[in-house]
């Protein structure tokens, strides 16, 4: 970074000093003092070094002012000698200038004066203007005003025709009525106005409803000079603006008698709600037919539409809402019996859709749905509350049913479920979407009651499971409860849920929520017969363990070769037996088979162990009696041979046990798995056919 230098050093070219006891910028600044700079210099250098600094400074400035006054010496001459004669120059520049300016400012007020006599003018042209054509306006209601006193007095003309000339010549006057609002005696002319104003709408009306009482009178048939009739009248509104005007007079005159005679609370007891609806719907092309083809596109293209009239939404809907207000609300939206408020709820919708297809046009429906007595009306149906009411109806009495004995066996004979739970879900998910119960507008608050329907039967079921010890064949009905329910749940979702709940299509997760819960009730099967299985064993297993008393029955005894199986060999599959008897027309055989083969194998296996300990035992003990007999025979000079001993016979008892045991699962109709285990067994025993005296015993 290059070093910063004193702008005098720059100007003046000083050379560079050798170090001063002072800064030689505090010179430059604006609140440089005197007495502060000697106080800075006094810590560095004492008085002497700094007179002698400030000399040589001084000196080096003198010097350095001396060169640039030389150098531009030439400079300040030449341009003292420029100066010379300049202001006679500048005199002599002065006179025509100053004589330029003057006619300037001639000129400029000259054009001052032009331009304002050329506003003056123009200001009083545009006075004129306006006075013409308040004058034009003033003779054009006059004029109009002539006109319509000449037109109302014939009598000799088509009344229609005339009605339409006031109306037009009517319509100019008010145009030209709106331009002279500022006149003193408009207001006199406005009462003029707005008592021809009225005259022409009581005549109007009275055309009116006369030719709309012709076409009623004549059973809806409609003539020509009448349908022209009354288009002429629509058109007449159209052009004055009073559209609402007739439709007013329309709803008065023509809806309001209709509907008062109509819906009332006696006819509602005597009709019925879907009755008297449908009388509304009948009277709109009855009576509203005439104006609705002359006004609606789409009801009769042969006519030409006369635009900005909607009879329907302005004129009959009102007086719809109007009647229903007076009718007690506690029949038409009391929550005291639901399933009234449903069929009410579902004749009204029913009653809103049929009348916005008679709408026709689809503006006049979305203008007809913007309406705050269609919201309103709509919102005095509490469809929250009804969904709570349907929800403690539903939830409370399955709630109920679990509680009090859901593993009870049902009484219902119409369904092919066997546990009264099972029944009450099926009746609980049936209700939910029946047509007496379900409302497309809760379509999501009965999938979520749904599938808490089926997660709490999960729940209740396992829970269940957990807590049973030996009610096994309520397990096995419960085994075949889910699997009839499982595939009812898919065709139910499908046929019934899908249809009403989104309209033919369901979004992702609803068809995850649903696989889920049905996933989660495939399960119960499996788990209740793991459940079925270990119950069995336990109660098969405890006549196992005589398997252990059978060496104390032939030790030391003096028994005889036995010959017939033992007493637990018969009594080891009575349990199953009877299980597989009882479950045999409840359980799908699916779940038999696999029980049975199970339970079967179990307890074979647990007969080779129990054998298998048996054995070993006899055979330490038979082998420490050989060594002690031999060492006796020896001594004594005898021995024996082809003698039956105590653990011979406990060989030939198990032999005959096992034996009986493959006898009795033949014999049986139950599906076993235990092959495997019988060879084992057979194994085990095989030494016992060779033991002598057996083939004569047996």
């Amino acid at each position: 970074m290059s070093e910063y230098k004193n702008p005098i050093d720059i100007h003046l070219k000083v050379k560079s000093l050798p170090s001063l006891c002072f800064n030689k910028d505090d010179f430059l600044m604006d609140d440089f003092c005197i007495d502060r700079f000697i106080s800075q210099c006094r810590k560095h250098a004492s008085l002497d070094t700094m007179r002698d600094d400030l000399n040589m400074y001084h000196k080096m400035l003198c010097t350095a002012m001396i060169e640039l006054l030389n150098k531009d010496y030439t400079d300040f001459v030449n341009l003292s000698s420029n100066l010379a004669g300049l202001e006679k120059s500048l005199k002599n520049l002065s006179l025509p200038l100053q004589k330029l300016k003057d006619e300037i400012e001639i000129t400029k007020t000259s054009l001052d004066e032009t331009l304002q006599t050329v506003t003056n003018f123009f200001s009083e042209r545009v006075s004129n203007h306006g006075n013409k054509v308040l004058i034009h306006h003033l003779l054009s209601v006059e004029e109009g005003l002539e006109n319509i006193n000449l037109l109302t007095s014939e009598k000799d003309h088509d009344k229609i025709q005339v009605l339409e000339r006031v109306a037009f010549t009517f319509n100019n006057v008010q145009y030209h009525m709106r331009k002279i609002t500022d006149l003193e005696d408009y207001a006199h002319k406005k009462e003029v106005l707005a008592i021809v104003a009225q005259n022409l709408e009581q005549q109007l009306q009275e055309v009116f409803l006369q030719n709309l009482s012709i076409g009623v009178s004549d059973n809806n048939l409609t003539l020509p000079t009448q349908t022209q009739d009354l288009q002429k009248i629509l058109r007449i509104y159209s052009v004055i603006g009073e559209e609402r005007k007739l439709e007013n007079v329309f709803q008065i005159s023509i809806v309001r008698p209709f509907m008062k005679k109509l819906v009332t609370q006696t006819n509602i007891t005597k009709l019925g709600l879907d009755k008297l609806l449908q009388e509304i719907l009948n009277f709109i092309p009855n009576a509203c037919s005439d104006v609705l083809k002359l006004t609606t596109k789409g009801i009769n293209k042969d006519v030409e539409i006369v635009p900005g009239y909607d009879f329907l939404v302005n004129a009959v809907w009102p007086e719809i809402i109007n009647s229903f207000e007076l009718i007690s609300p506690v029949y038409l939206f009391s929550l005291g019996d639901p399933q009234q408020f449903h069929g009410n709820y579902c004749s009204v919708m029913r009653f809103l859709d049929q009348f916005e297809h008679l709408c026709e046009v689809q503006s006049s429906v979305i203008k007809f749905r913007k309406l705050s007595s269609y919201k309103e009306f709509i919102q005095k149906f509490n469809l929250d509350v009804y969904f709570q009411i349907r929800f403690q109806e539903i939830a409370g009495k399955f709630e109920l049913d679990l509680f009090e004995d859901g593993f009870a066996k049902s009484n219902d004979k119409s369904l092919p479920y066997m546990l009264k739970a099972t029944v009450s879900l099926w009746y609980c998910l049936n209700l939910c979407w029946s047509d007496t119960v379900f409302l497309p507008f809760l379509r999501n608050d009965f999938w979520k009651l749904t599938m808490q329907l089926l997660s709490r039967y999960n729940i209740w079921a396992n829970s269940c499971i957990k807590e049973i010890k030996n009610k096994i064949l309520e397990l096995a009905l419960l085994i075949k409860d889910v699997e009839t329910l499982t595939p009812d749940l898919k065709r139910f979702f499908l046929e019934i849920i899908q249809p009403k709940l989104c309209y033919g299509s369901v979004t992702h997760n609803t068809e995850c929520a649903f696989q889920d819960a049905e996933t989660s009730l495939r399960e119960i099967p499996a788990v209740s017969a793991k459940l079925i299985v270990k119950i069995l064993n336990e109660k098969c297993s405890a006549h196992l363990k005589m398997i252990s008393s059978i060496p104390q029955r032939f030790r030391k005894t003096n028994r005889e070769i036995p010959s017939k199986p033992s007493p637990y060999v018969s009594q080891v599959l009575n349990p199953l037996t009877e299980f597989s008897l009882e479950a045999n027309s409840v359980l799908p055989s699916e779940w038999r088979s696999y029980i049975e083969s199970q339970v079967t194998d179990a307890i074979m296996k647990q007969c080779v162990t129990l054998m298998q300990d048996v054995l070993t035992s006899i055979k330490k003990m038979e082998d420490s009696l050989k060594i002690l007999k031999r060492a006796r025979d020896k001594s004594t000079g005898q021995f024996s041979h082809g003698v039956v001993t105590d653990d011979d016979k406990i060989r030939r008892q198990l032999a005959i046990d096992v034996a009986y045991f493959e006898e009795l699962i033949q014999k049986s109709d139950l599906h076993t798995s235990a092959l495997k285990s019988l060879s084992e067994l057979r194994d085990i025993i095989a030494s016992a056919d060779k033991i002598p005296g057996f083939s004569n015993a047996s």
